[in-house]
């Protein structure tokens, strides 16, 4: 099914809500799976994270990107030769962030060089959103170039909070005023920038307390928003920073944070997100917390980053290798020294992490999900008496 086939599907199936609930059950099924990753599979990745670098014009609280090097980054040229290597034959999908990634000047060349890639379908983009004529300007040229190539084109902007809620977060004043401009623009005129568009949070001790007017904000101004827990990350060294954003440390705070997941698992629309939503809310509740969502990381993704380094989840797995020195992709993934380490970390640091990362979920975490709806549903109706 095509790209354009797949709008008219779901532009008939909003019109059609009780069919549209029934199909995404059916799917959140159909793409879990039965038995657990072992990370020991070589299987050849599906999904590229792909930070091109880490110059950043912003100093949040959660990221320690500011004090990493920038200098020494790949050209889009290097990038072109290295995405030839076959470890990424088969991916479909390349997500391109930072540091904040339109502080390239010729972020356009880098995802003309990704756009080459055989088998890709879709390209999404992460920023700040604090450029704004730059990003318009380079996001109208991006568009263009995806829909030459059929490729789906997302891009998702960083909304932590409103006013000086985000600008205390994003460690810059008028932050908050520059985004939003960014966003509304694109909101507006979306046909010009892009397929699809949304804002993303990351919730903090500075902010959870706050995230009801950012919900009604986003309600007012008809932003798609989704929610997720800051964590530590290996990647942009944010482990050292953990007590200074992480709500896990305050009982308060972290009660708060699970009664708002609870809130948006009823809100959503989209049975995706409140599976997400559930997940999260499951990890704050328990006393052991465990991860029920999908992970693309284990077996399915790679991030190469600005350097020419590839790792497999950014979040807890150090540097494999660098394919811009070793040029052997292949070798360094799949090494039976790497590959011992990838199931290392699932089978010890997986289960501590609720980083929001899509991929399929196991079939038995599903099921739960569903059993759960069914119990809240028929909790609801007896309240209203139905």
């Amino acid at each position: 099914m095509d790209f354009n086939m797949k709008k008219t599907v779901k532009s008939f199936l909003y019109k059609n809500e009780k069919l549209k609930k029934i199909i995404e059950i059916l799917l959140l099924l159909k793409n879990s799976h039965i038995l657990p990753e072992t990370g020991k599979n070589k299987k050849y990745p599906k999904v590229i994270q792909l930070p091109i670098t880490y110059m950043c014009n912003s100093k949040c609280i959660m990221c320690n990107i500011p004090n990493m090097d920038s200098t020494n980054e790949i050209t889009p040229q290097e990038l072109e030769e290295i995405l030839k290597d076959p470890i990424f034959k088969k991916v479909t999908s390349v997500g391109i962030n930072g540091g904040e990634p339109f502080l390239k000047k010729d972020i356009e060349k880098f995802v003309e060089k990704v756009l080459l890639l055989p088998n890709i379908k879709s390209l999404n983009i992460i920023t700040n959103g604090f450029l704004t004529s730059i990003i318009l300007e380079k996001t109208r040229i991006i568009y263009e170039m995806c829909k030459k190539k059929n490729i789906s084109f997302h891009i998702s902007f960083s909304l932590d909070g409103v006013g000086k809620v985000h600008d205390e977060i994003r460690g810059v004043p008028g932050a908050f005023e520059k985004t939003v401009k960014t966003i509304d623009e694109i909101y507006e005129n979306k046909h010009m920038y892009c397929d699809s568009i949304d804002v993303g949070c990351t919730i903090t001790k500075q902010n959870v307390d706050y995230l009801i007017q950012l919900d009604e904000y986003a309600k007012i101004k008809g932003y798609d928003i989704k929610y997720r827990l800051a964590i530590p990350n290996k990647r942009i060294d944010s482990i050292s920073k953990l007590g200074d954003f992480s709500v896990f440390f305050d009982t308060r705070k972290k009660q708060t944070a699970k009664e708002f997941f609870q809130m948006q698992i009823y809100k959503s629309k989209e049975i995706s997100d409140k599976y997400k939503y559930w997940a999260i809310y499951k990890f704050l509740s328990e006393k052991k917390p465990k991860r029920y969502l999908g992970c693309s990381w284990k077996e399915n993704g790679i991030t190469l980053d600005s350097k020419g380094d590839i790792y497999y989840c950014a979040v807890e797995s150090k540097k494999l290798g660098n394919i811009r020195n070793e040029r052997t992709g292949e070798k360094i993934f799949f090494s039976k020294e790497n590959l011992e380490y990838r199931k290392f970390i699932i089978d010890n640091k997986c289960n501590q992490c609720i980083h929001d990362y899509s991929g399929k979920p196991e079939l038995k975490n599903v099921i739960k999900f569903i059993l759960f709806l069914i119990r809240e549903k028929f909790w609801i109706n007896q309240y209203k008496g139905v």
